[in-house]
């Protein structure tokens, strides 16, 4: 009985550990990309040492896999728009609305925020874990937009041509979501909260209503 105590206790052990890992490298990848998050600081973040994720993850790039696989279970699950929702409105609401998911991170700290920020940083730095990723299972977000983008386009738009409107429009809102220091310094002095939040979706709604409808 003693024996099966401290087996239990040492299973709860390692799968806190294991979270606590997950926990710090969604928090560092997020700020630094894959190429510029150290292990160190995952470690430091998690109170766990490196042989934690060998043990876990066998390496760097098994965490990094895990990370995207807890970020686009729960944007799957329940923090992002479905489709059925973005049916429901006039095309060019549809758009507005998925701009606004998707800049979320301007004016929210939270869990999904750090999620989108993975992404946005892989448009920059793409790693081939993210590369690899994409292709067995595209994030929800690329999905969304090719949805949204299909209500613009005619009903015999060639596949590449859906493609690259879709790589487009999902490009719109990732410059921002990666770089909102940036665009704040001079000489932009952008302002991405309240009202400049909602100023900063319509214009890109009113640029990306342009460009789908011209294309």
């Amino acid at each position: 009985m003693e024996t099966q105590d401290k087996t239990r206790g040492c299973s709860r052990a390692s799968e806190a550990t294991r979270a606590a890992l997950i926990k710090a490298a969604l928090s560092v990848f997020s700020e630094h990309g894959y190429d510029g998050a150290s292990v160190r600081l995952i470690t430091q973040r998690a109170g766990a040492n490196q042989a934690a994720i060998t043990y876990h993850f066998a390496g760097k790039e098994g965490l990094y896999r895990a990370v995207l696989e807890v970020a686009a279970d729960a944007l799957e699950r329940e923090s992002f728009l479905d489709a059925e929702a973005l049916d429901r409105l006039a095309p060019e609401d549809a758009l507005r609305l998925y701009l606004r998911q998707f800049l979320s991170p301007l004016v929210k700290r939270d869990r999904v925020a750090q999620y989108l920020r993975l992404y946005a940083w892989e448009s920059v730095r793409p790693s081939a874990v993210f590369k690899s990723f994409f292709e067995a299972r595209p994030p929800r977000i690329f999905r969304l937009a090719e949805h949204v983008v299909r209500r613009f386009a005619p009903d015999d738009a060639a596949p590449e041509d859906i493609a690259l409107r879709t790589l487009w429009l999902a490009q719109q809102p990732i410059f921002f979501v990666r770089e909102t220091e940036l665009v704040a310094m001079a000489p932009f002095r952008l302002t991405l909260s309240g009202e400049g939040f909602e100023r900063l979706v319509e214009r890109l709604a009113q640029l990306s209503l342009s460009g789908l409808k011209g294309a």
